[in-house]
């Protein structure tokens, strides 16, 4: 029952979403800049709030915490091979690039922190902040080369600028200064840990609200769009799931394991089509990648709740 809640809330969340877009009360400039400040203030109020209040520190709880970052390598070398090995199948061309990024890197912020929330609560998240410090460093790393056609790769890539954005990310930040606090056992001042709460408790909602926003201002709802959303919502599950069911009979926590599944079955990443746009030439391609990025959306409203109930 509480994956079907789960299931109609995101959807209604999306709807309003959508309205306020199609309303004319946000606009394209609203979209970006909202994203901004869920993307560098809320989550990472979320991230921080998770860590810091998480159960007392104990050898258990950090020797798991080495676990996830371990699993968040595997997983994200996981989805590159898959990911790679769909591009070589579909020739190497745009489609295959698009697939390529689909499978390697999903919505593991916007979606992902607030539905490991909601079905796994506060220790999930905890577990999944952890999660997240390969996948954030591969996302710096790779989306470039991933998304490049071959003919048009040149030079090297800029290693500065890539710790540059790794390090200073708000999100890998926030993790830091909450591990800080979680060891140490210290306590924000309660006017500032009701601050911290605060935004912590919005950004679930404003990043769902922000994914209907997205998905307004795109028509793109054709069958030829359905192979890369469709192939992530089937394959990526079903490789995740058999994994954490081996996973759990070698003793990981099932918490863990779950959460694996979960991660698994969230959409294709939102910054898709921005990077199509920004590395490929071919407006076709553009137009693949937004559907994907949109449709996988849609998608997720079933495959989530689907997995929910499996686990």
């Amino acid at each position: 029952m509480a994956a079907v809640t789960l299931a109609v809330e995101l959807l209604l969340m999306n709807c309003i979403g959508i309205f306020i877009y199609k309303s004319g009360v946000a606009n394209s400039d609203f979209v970006s800049r909202l994203t901004n400040f869920v993307m560098k203030f809320c989550i990472p109020c979320l991230i921080f709030n998770s860590i810091s209040s998480a159960t007392a520190f104990s050898m258990e709880a950090l020797a798991n915490c080495a676990v996830v970052v371990v699993l968040g390598a595997a997983a994200i070398l996981l989805s590159l091979g898959l990911g790679q090995i769909g591009c070589l199948l579909t020739g190497g061309n745009g489609v295959g690039r698009i697939l390529r990024y689909g499978l390697t890197f999903c919505h593991f912020s916007f979606m992902g922190i607030p539905m490991i929330e909601a079905l796994l609560g506060e220790m999930g998240t905890f577990y999944y902040s952890f999660f997240l410090l390969p996948v954030r460093v591969a996302y710096y790393a790779l989306s470039e080369p991933l998304m490049t056609p071959k003919e048009l790769r040149g030079g090297k890539k800029n290693l500065k600028k890539t710790l540059h954005d790794t390090v200073l990310n708000p999100c890998m930040i926030a993790v830091a200064a909450g591990v800080v606090f979680w060891i140490a056992g210290w306590r924000l001042p309660t006017a500032v840990n009701y601050c911290v709460k605060t935004m912590s408790a919005i950004s679930s909602p404003l990043a769902l609200l922000l994914c209907g926003m997205i998905i307004a201002f795109r028509q793109l709802l054709r069958p030829k769009y359905l192979f890369v959303p469709l192939l992530r919502a089937v394959l990526m599950p079903a490789v995740f799931f058999t994994a954490a069911r081996l996973l759990r009979r070698m003793g990981v926590d099932g918490l863990i394991c779950d959460m694996l599944v979960i991660y698994s079955a969230l959409p294709v990443g939102s910054l898709l089509p921005v990077y199509a746009v920004r590395y490929d030439p071919d407006p076709e391609n553009h137009l693949t990648a937004a559907a994907a990025s949109m449709i996988s959306v849609l998608l997720s409203a079933v495959t989530l709740p689907v997995c929910y109930l499996l686990l």
